[in-house]
């Protein structure tokens, strides 16, 4: 009986050693005596090892090339382990290599990747390679770094896939990874990252960074914009951040460069912090490269996330967005969407306008010339709507565009075209003058760039334009065309000057409750440019001329002060030979009242960055002065406005101080 005993129990005691040496939850990797830094003394369970792209041969050749389509598994390796450490330097004669070339990656013999981002963007900078470093990206003195940890059960493999259209030179690699002496936790995560971009964001709705279902928590985003304006007013759009199934997002930003940690536009410019940082800004484009690693403060989610960011205010801004988001995830994870094709990935150097006429919707008399729209997004994302119009040309081939309804002045157009190894060379002209000329030529099809047509004058209300096809380059085999778009830009003449009178009190209940704009001020019943006024906070104030600067911004936030929560009044007249309707446009930072010979015309009530024409307002002008009165109000930040009256005869005379029309101006119109 005691034999049987002590066998029972000697065998009990292999058995546990046997369950629990093969139990996960008894037999784990310390990964954090591993990785902490507090743990930095005390000894590693775990051996390391670098895969390299060292050269077997003993040689001084360690790199790899990757032709043009080919994919490079450049790392293979059985669990459990985890990667701490990834190091890249490439030699690429693609200049878009950074978005065509793509970093994969698998765990656990996973059919599809945790990880399919482009390089560039996966390392924190997609519109050019730029030093920085933060404490798990960066690029570093041609160097691309990665530290952070990527741990694996069962496997563990990283590709590179080259969609450019040349063989990369030279491609050389470390990964550092730990073989592990025991199992990984069940509570712990799988490294993710993945990318999204939306060339325009010509929608109502927030930019959709990541939707993901599972439970994890994410470890960063870094954020590449870039505007169709040179302006960063897409910097005023909040991040919403809605976790398992809320209506209502439990993380709600200030603004995008606050959510990055910064302010004010990132007004004193680049920096790189440990967590956050300003990787680019480019002040000519209107681009910035930003990122935020939320590694004090990760954003856990149990079932589901949608992680979602404004452009602009409400959304009202038109802008490249592209983004990374980094996160961990217990698997299985959903199968991230399949990347763009490489020419759509690029990034923007020829910039479009939001307002283009495209090419296919103008009207064009082509005379018997076959036309046709093609699609060419697979080439690059620089053609608007992703594609152009092709006329299909001859040596000596004659054609002709005939705008309609331009009651502007003048305007200037600019002429959007492509160029291709087939293509022929333009003469543009108005009535006989040549006012442009299109070099077709090219060795692969590309966007052309734009040809400017200056001092176009309408008659009676009609641009006539012709084109020519005047030869082609020796190199050329054909005279193809090609059209993407008009931009049709009116030469603006902005009323010349102005008196000014503010500030006066503009209370605020709420952002949307802001009281100046209804509330009566004395320049609303009577205006006397010499009186003096109690304006907000009680301080005297008065009537200040002020001149319209050429390019019509009238800023008030230098004429005023406070310029924040108040209400200013403008004042100028027009002087008209005739009783007649017209049409007055305006543009307010931020809201704005209009009055016109007394009569309110014109109210908005809200918040927005100025802008020349953002309402088109019909005015009754009657002989003699008439009185326009601008109420313009403002919440925070700028404070400015436009404003202009459609005159194509120049028949209209302005002067805030009411001075009469020179008699050579009075007879040249009678």
């Amino acid at each position: 009986m005691v034999k049987v005993l002590r066998f029972f129990m000697v065998f009990s005691g292999i058995l546990f050693l046997i369950l629990t040496g093969c139990d996960p939850s008894t037999n784990r990797a310390n990964l954090e005596k591993l990785l902490s830094p507090a743990s930095l003394p005390y000894a590693k369970p775990a051996k390391q090892f670098q895969v390299a792209s060292t050269d077997s041969a003993g040689q001084n050749n360690d790199r790899i090339t990757i032709a043009p389509g080919a994919t490079a598994t450049i790392l293979n390796v059985t669990g459990p382990g985890i990667i701490t450490r990834i190091w890249f330097t490439v030699d690429s004669r693609d200049p878009n290599f950074l978005r065509k070339l793509v970093l994969k990656m698998y765990w656990d013999d996973e059919t599809e990747p945790s990880v399919n981002v482009p390089m560039g963007d996966f390392f924190g900078c997609a519109f050019e390679y730029r030093p920085y470093i933060s404490q798990y990206l960066g690029m570093t003195s041609g160097g691309y770094i990665c530290y952070f940890p990527m741990p694996f059960e069962k496997s563990a493999r990283i590709e590179v896939l080259n969609e450019t259209s040349q063989e990369v030179y030279a491609f050389y690699y470390q990964i550092n990874y730990f073989k592990l002496e025991g199992y990984l936790e069940r509570s712990v995560g799988y490294f993710h990252a993945y990318w999204n971009r939306d060339i325009r964001t010509d929608y109502d709705s927030n930019y959709t960074i990541l939707r993901a279902d599972g439970q994890g928590h994410v470890v960063g985003v870094n954020l590449q914009i870039q505007s169709y304006d040179g302006s960063f007013a897409f910097l005023e759009g909040n991040e919403m951040i809605y976790v398992d199934g809320e209506k209502k997002p439990s993380i709600v930003g200030t603004g995008t460069e606050d959510y990055f940690s910064s302010g004010w536009y990132f007004k004193t410019g680049e920096f790189a912090g440990p967590y956050h940082g300003l990787v680019l800004k480019d002040d000519s484009l209107g681009r910035i490269s930003a990122y935020r690693l939320n590694i004090v403060d990760p954003i856990p989610f149990k079932k589901h996330i949608v992680f979602t960011i404004e452009h602009g205010h409400g959304n009202q801004e038109i802008a490249d967005y592209s983004s990374t988001i980094y996160w961990y995830q217990l698997e299985d994870h959903f199968v991230l969407p399949l990347l763009p094709k490489a020419g759509s990935r690029v990034v923007l150097n020829q910039i479009t306008p939001n307002n283009l006429v495209e090419a296919e919707e103008l009207p064009l008399n082509t005379s018997g010339i076959t036309t046709e729209v093609v699609d060419v997004s697979d080439l690059s994302p620089e053609w608007s709507g992703g594609k152009h119009l092709l006329i299909h040309s001859d040596s000596g081939s004659v054609f002709n565009l005939n705008l309609n309804k331009m009651f502007e002045s003048s305007y200037r157009i600019d002429l959007y075209f492509s160029k291709g190894p087939d293509y022929g060379n333009v003469e543009i002209l108005d009535g006989k003058k040549v006012i442009g000329r299109i070099d077709g030529y090219a060795p692969f099809l590309q966007a052309g760039g734009k040809v400017k047509l200056q001092d176009l004058i309408p008659v009676f209300g009609k641009i006539h334009l012709q084109f020519r096809i005047t030869g082609k380059d020796p190199s050329s085999t054909g005279y193809l065309i090609g059209f993407d778009g008009i931009d049709l830009i009116p030469k603006r003449i902005f009323i010349p000057d102005w008196y000014i009178l503010g500030p006066f009190p503009n209370p605020r209940i709420t952002e949307t409750r802001r009281l100046g704009l209804d509330s009566i001020y004395p320049p609303e019943t009577n205006i006397d440019t010499m009186m003096r006024y109690s304006g907000a906070g009680g301080q005297p104030i008065h009537w200040r001329y002020v001149e319209t600067p050429q390019n019509g911004y009238v800023t008030l936030w230098d004429k005023v002060d406070p310029s924040e929560l108040v209400v200013t009044y403008a004042v100028t007249y027009i002087y008209s030979l005739k009783e007649k309707d017209a049409l007055l446009k305006i543009g307010s930072d931020d809201g704005a009242k209009v009055f016109f010979n007394n009569k309110e015309v014109y109210r908005f009530l809200g918040v927005r960055i100025a802008q020349p024409d953002q309402a088109v307002i019909p005015v009754h002008l009657r002989v003699g002065w008439n009185k326009l009165l601008l109420k313009i109000e403002n919440n925070l930040g700028g404070y400015a406005f436009y404003a202009r009256i459609l005159d194509p005869g120049n028949s209209l005379y302005y002067s805030a101080k009411q001075i009469r029309p020179p008699e050579s101006w009075l007879i040249g119109r009678k």
